[in-house]
């Protein structure tokens, strides 16, 4: 597989409408293995909220570049979806889909062994346009290198928003939408009480860099399923 240039990012909460057995059924067996078969979706992973926070269900999807997670192919497998698939999306309490370019990304050496994480630590923010550069800055070069010492951690992804697509909005406080995200992968729980994440999230240039940040969020997740395309599932 070529490495992803691009990543959507799914939220969702079923709601109260539809119940928890169905939803499960109708992503693991409709939903996600419709949209692994447009060749540029490399792979999808499901996560679930472990920090208490709504929404609760979060999918990754690797993609081979941005402009290909709302491309012919894949308008052509949500206009086809069956009268369940669009029945369901059209009940969902929340769905909001993000499309974002890689930045970079930087994992453990022995992270492929691991990979899809345990758990997933995501940041997003808002950074005013005067302080991007020095904000790029302490995070590649301060931030970044203190996430890797944390016990557990396998990888570090940075990505830049280029569309959001909001299918239903019912979650309350809203969800906010950044520019900037980070996705940081462990192999563990536990990483939030670590003195090393308390330590990169404490320094005198992070401290000068927030001065920039206009919005920020911070989620939890673990790990659910993770689905493949299906050329990787007859290998």
């Amino acid at each position: 597989m070529p490495d992803p240039k691009g990543l959507v990012f799914t939220l969702v909460e079923s709601g109260p409408n539809i119940s928890e057995e169905e939803y499960h059924d109708w992503y693991d067996n409709e939903h996600a293995p419709a949209r692994l078969t447009i060749p540029s979706f490399y792979n999808a992973t499901r996560f679930k909220a472990c920090d208490g926070v709504k929404p609760t269900s979060l999918t990754l999807y690797d993609i081979s570049e941005p402009r290909v997670a709302n491309g012919p192919e894949y308008q052509a497998v949500f206009a086809n979806g069956s009268d369940r698939d669009k029945r369901m999306v059209s009940t969902l309490q929340y769905l909001t889909r993000r499309s974002y370019s890689v930045i970079y990304s930087l994992s453990h050496p022995e992270a492929s062994a691991f990979l899809p994480p345990k758990f997933v630590f995501y940041v997003a923010m808002e950074v005013k346009p005067e302080g991007e550069a020095y904000f790029n800055k302490w995070f590649k070069e301060e931030y970044i290198p203190m996430v890797m010492k944390i016990p557990g951690w396998l990888r570090s992804r940075k990505f830049t928003l280029e569309e959001h697509i909001l299918f239903r909005g019912c979650v309350k406080p809203e969800v906010p939408v950044y520019k900037h995200l980070a996705i940081h992968d462990f192999s563990s729980d536990g990483y939030r009480e670590t003195a090393e994440i308390k330590a990169a999230t404490s320094t005198p240039w992070q401290n000068e860099v927030m001065k920039n940040v206009v919005g920020r969020e911070m989620r939890h997740f673990e790990f659910l399923k993770v689905y493949k395309c299906p050329e990787m599932t007859q290998m």
